[in-house]
C-alpha cells in the first residue's frame, strides 16, 4: 500500500471518526502516514479499504494498525483455513472411517492442510490405533488450537517484517546461543 492509499483510507476513517484529525498537523502527519504505509505495504488496498469499512461497522473507536491487518486477514483468509477444532477433528474421524490405519497418504491428502500437518505431528497409525480416542481428541485439539493461534500470528506480520525478523534469527543462530561468536 502506498502513502497516497494511506491517506485514501485516513479520509475514510476521518469521516466515520471526527477526532480522528490526522490531517490537523502536517509535522506529526507525514511520520504518521509513512508508519501506516509500512506496516501495510503487503495489504492491497482494496482489501485494507474493506477492511476499515467493516472495522467502522464494529467499532465506534478508530482502528490501530494491528485492528486493520486482523480485519485485512480475516476478509483474505479461504474459507477452509477457517474451520474451528472441532471441524477439523470431525475431518479426522470421517478419514479414519474411510481410510483405516493402512491408507495414511490417502486420509492426509482428504483432509485440510492445516488437519494434515496436526496428524502428521501425533502420528495417523497412533491416532488410529489409539485405545483412548478421548485423550487423542483432547491432545488434537490442543496442538490444532496452538497451530492455528501460531499461524494467526505470523499472517499479521507484514513480510518486511517476517525477512527482518528472519534476518535477525539467523544471524543469532551464526553466532551462536550466547550472542559471541563461537571460537571454537
Amino acid at each position: 500500500m502506498t502513502e497516497k492509499e494511506v491517506v485514501k483510507l485516513f479520509v475514510l476513517l476521518t469521516a466515520a471518526y471526527p477526532r480522528f484529525d490526522t490531517f490537523s498537523d502536517p509535522e506529526k502527519t507525514r511520520p504518521v502516514i509513512k508508519l501506516w504505509a509500512e506496516m501495510l505495504a503487503d495489504i492491497p488496498y482494496e482489501v485494507a479499504e474493506v477492511a476499515v469499512k467493516k472495522f467502522i461497522l464494529e467499532s465506534s473507536y478508530p482502528p490501530t494498525i494491528a485492528e486493520i491487518r486482523k480485519q485485512a486477514m480475516e476478509i483474505a483468509t479461504s474459507p477452509e483455513d477457517k474451520i474451528g477444532p472441532a471441524e477439523a477433528w470431525g475431518e479426522v474421524e470421517r478419514a479414519i472411517r474411510l481410510y483405516g490405519s493402512y491408507m495414511e497418504e490417502e486420509a492426509l491428502s482428504s483432509m485440510s492442510p492445516a488437519v494434515a500437518r496436526v496428524v502428521k505431528y501425533i502420528g495417523w497409525r497412533e491416532i488410529c490405533l489409539s485405545e483412548e480416542p478421548g485423550v487423542v481428541r483432547g491432545q488434537f485439539l490442543k496442538m490444532y488450537q496452538q497451530l492455528q493461534e501460531r499461524e494467526r500470528k505470523e499472517a499479521l506480520l507484514p513480510e518486511g517484517l517476517k525477512r527482518d525478523i528472519a534476518m535477525l534469527t539467523e544471524q543469532r543462530l551464526m553466532l551462536g546461543e550466547g550472542g559471541e561468536a563461537d571460537d571454537s
